[in-house]
């Protein structure tokens, strides 16, 4: 069960009323407030949805993503000798293919040339245009693991503890 004020999950919950405001809490929140009147005695712990559902969804919010779990796709590097073998297998000039994709001749050499990196939306055009793929999955990158070995200083070395 759910603390309704401190979001501690407690195997029991006590009812009482804050500042006017019945709320199921755990047995450190209870000091806040005073025994529900109408609740006293009652085994059985009523929520309300909302603030319950509340609750439910922050926890969802504090757990962490894995950035590093799934592959992602990324412009390939040899994204301008892909734009320009395909453009010449299919006879076009960049003149033309500036006109297929409705952008200017200079943005098809500059992008052949490998002088600009295009966007999302270009690159959508020129695979659709030429019918190749722009985009390369690249692997997972696993993060770097902690030597547990090696010893530096650490701020315990630094402080001496008193006892007694």
């Amino acid at each position: 069960m759910i603390c309704e004020m401190c979001g501690v999950d407690v195997p029991n919950l006590k009812e009482i009323t804050i500042e006017g405001s019945n709320l199921s809490v755990c047995p450190k929140c209870a000091k806040f407030g005073q025994d529900h009147p109408m609740t006293k005695g009652a085994d059985e712990h009523t929520y309300t949805p909302t603030i319950t559902e509340r609750l439910e969804r922050r926890e969802k919010r504090r757990t962490t993503k894995d950035v590093f779990e799934k592959a992602q796709e990324e412009l390939a590097l040899d994204y301008p000798k892909r734009i320009s073998l395909a453009r010449t297998s299919m006879g076009l000039s960049q003149e033309e293919l500036g006109k297929k994709i409705n952008e200017k001749k200079s943005v098809v050499a500059k992008l052949e040339a490998g002088d600009m990196i295009p966007d999302e939306k270009l690159i959508k055009k020129l695979e659709k245009a030429l019918d190749i793929s722009l985009k390369e999955k690249v692997a997972a990158i696993s993060p770097p693991k902690r030597k547990e070995e090696a010893k530096g200083m650490t701020l315990g070395d630094f402080i001496k503890i008193k006892k007694g």
